[in-house]
């Protein structure tokens, strides 16, 4: 199978994708018939230096161009097509560093072109040349021939003499963005009827890492396979890479401070045969896009598009478990297990202990806190919901009786200080807030309905609100409790606190204010056992 890196190397301006801003320019100049006597590519490896080159100077001796763009079929656009053309000369500086190859090469300088407009020397990766072959070249930089265009390319501006950039008109050519190379694997799999998955392309796209002569390298490399559809772990094997899932399932639970799932996870990893070595700079351009997800939906915008839908909804419900604080603080550990692999003769010890010092706050307890959850939950419907809920009601229902009046009471409006008395009265009575139409019972049964509603509307929301519960009921306020303060945090956000209201309306018929609270862990004062048991699993008597 050809490298499909030459078969579709773009033939013409318009196919070029991205670098709109270089494409422009040169387009302008060829039209006004203003070529410029020299000029400078820079840019990353397989950004499009040497093809523009090409295009370059097959539009400046075309006979029957239109607009910019070389026909292609005239004898100058066909002989530069097959390399056979005299007027161009293609000089790889990276083999030819030597003062005398240059100078062999500018002898023909002044000779005039055989049979088109310009003689047009491309000088691949210049940076390579000596000090030498670059003062030889000074001299015919500054006072070239009329018919003479030099064209530049390098990925090493800062080794090219300031003398020559100078002389040179100078193009900076971008990575391209993950998209754009989504986009055009995606034609050539369908040109080559080659059946492969988004997510393998993107995986693909992110592995060139903006060149996109790499992606079509590695495209040409996956399709090898045969398989159909290819997808983003048979890619992922050919490449030597960790797919996205893999990198999802170790954010996940971590999210989840699951500190033995986690260990377990990296074990299962090693065991399959993953790449240690690559997974941790994998994971860190995840856990970079979940660091800017958590600051803003803008600030991952340009990361998050490449995605596929699946990928990108995942990425964000994970997000929103986690502070920005936390990232950053999980971010360095991980850098730190970078530098660590490379002295590291067990390949699993430094991700390890980079998941330890993250999950930091599990230690000791010998069970997950997914396990810890789902035994709290348990001792909450069998011990907790029946005692609050009846002694709620009862104080909705059955308000206090009066106290009697003392023996010899003035009668009212008698006194000043009985009349003053009354005046506060009245005025407590008008900060009270009105008696709500549900008590903490009712919510409490409705409690899954009210959960469903907002998850419904905001995905994000349900790993905070599966550790959250009602509190308390006062009026229309309604007190919810947690017990991370980070996950007070989220739900305590302007936009999800929008989201439970309109619940919280949706499901009783009226409007309420929602208050968040991290609930306090009180030593008990009775059973010993029980000091024990709540020391040890976190929990609080009710």
């Amino acid at each position: 199978m050809p490298a499909f890196y030459r078969t579709y190397r773009p033939s013409s301006f318009a196919e070029i994708v991205g670098q709109e801003h270089v494409v422009r320019t040169l387009e302008n100049s060829i039209k006004a018939g203003k070529i410029n006597h020299a000029y400078l590519f820079t840019g990353p490896r397989g950004t499009g230096k040497t093809t523009l080159a090409r295009l370059l100077a097959r539009a400046a001796n075309c006979t029957d161009r239109t607009g910019a763009e070389p026909c292609g079929k005239c004898v100058n656009c066909l002989l530069m097509a097959e390399g056979r053309s005299l007027d161009l000369i293609e000089f790889d500086a990276a083999t030819h560093t030597q003062v005398d190859k240059m100078r062999e090469i500018l002898e023909g300088v002044p000779t005039p072109p055989a049979s088109g407009r310009y003689k047009i020397y491309i000088i691949d990766e210049a940076h390579m040349l000596t000090t030498g072959a670059w003062n030889a070249f000074l001299k015919t930089l500054e006072e070239p021939p009329a018919h003479a265009v030099f064209i530049l390319a390098t990925t090493a501006l800062h080794k090219v003499p300031e003398t020559i950039v100078s002389r040179c008109q100078r193009f900076d050519l971008a990575r391209f963005p993950v998209q754009d190379i989504v986009k055009k694997l995606s034609r050539i799999a369908k040109t080559e009827k080659l059946k492969i998955d988004e997510d393998a392309l993107c995986l693909i796209a992110l592995a060139a890492e903006g060149g996109m002569r790499d992606a079509e390298s590695l495209l040409s490399q996956v399709a090898t396979l045969q398989e159909s559809p290819i997808t983003e772990e048979d890619a992922a094997l050919i490449l030597g890479m960790t797919s996205q899932a893999k990198l999802a399932g170790l954010a996940r639970f971590l999210a989840e401070h699951d500190l033995e799932g986690s260990l377990a996870y990296v074990r299962e990893l090693s065991e399959k045969g993953e790449n240690l070595s690559s997974f941790i700079p994998s994971f860190l351009r995840y856990l970079r896009i979940l660091l800017l997800a958590s600051i803003g939906p803008k600030a991952a915008e340009t990361d998050l598009e490449p995605l596929t839908k699946e990928r990108r909804t995942e990425l964000l419900s994970i997000a929103s478990s986690f502070t920005t604080a936390k990232l950053v603080e999980i971010i360095g550990y991980f850098r730190a297990a970078e530098l660590d692999m490379r002295n590291s003769s067990i390949p699993e010890l430094p991700i390890e202990i980079a998941i330890a010092k993250s999950l930091s706050d599990t230690i000791g307890t010998g069970t997950s806190v997914r396990e810890l959850r789902h035994e709290e939950e348990e001792e909450e419907e069998e011990i907790i919901v029946a005692p609050v809920a009846t002694e709620t009601k009862k104080s909705i229902e059955e308000p206090p009786a009066p106290l009697p009046a003392p023996k010899g009471a003035l009668r009212e409006g008698n006194s000043p200080a009985l009349r003053d008395r009354g005046l506060e009265t009245e005025k407590k009575s008008a900060d009270t807030p009105e008696p709500s139409t549900f008590s903490l019972i009712d919510v409490q049964d409705r409690w899954r309905d009210i959960l469903r509603e907002a998850t419904r509307v905001n995905a994000s929301l349900t790993l905070a609100l599966s550790n959250a519960r009602p509190k308390e009921v006062v009026g229309n306020k309604i007190t919810i409790a947690v017990r991370f303060p980070f996950h007070k945090d989220r739900l305590a956000d302007h936009a999800n606190a929008l989201t439970l209201t309109q619940a919280f309306d949706t499901i009783f018929k009226t409007k309420v204010k929602i208050a968040v609270v991290v609930e306090e862990k009180e030593a008990p004062s009775g059973n010993p056992l029980i000091a024990q048991a709540l020391s040890m699993m976190g929990g609080e008597v009710v």
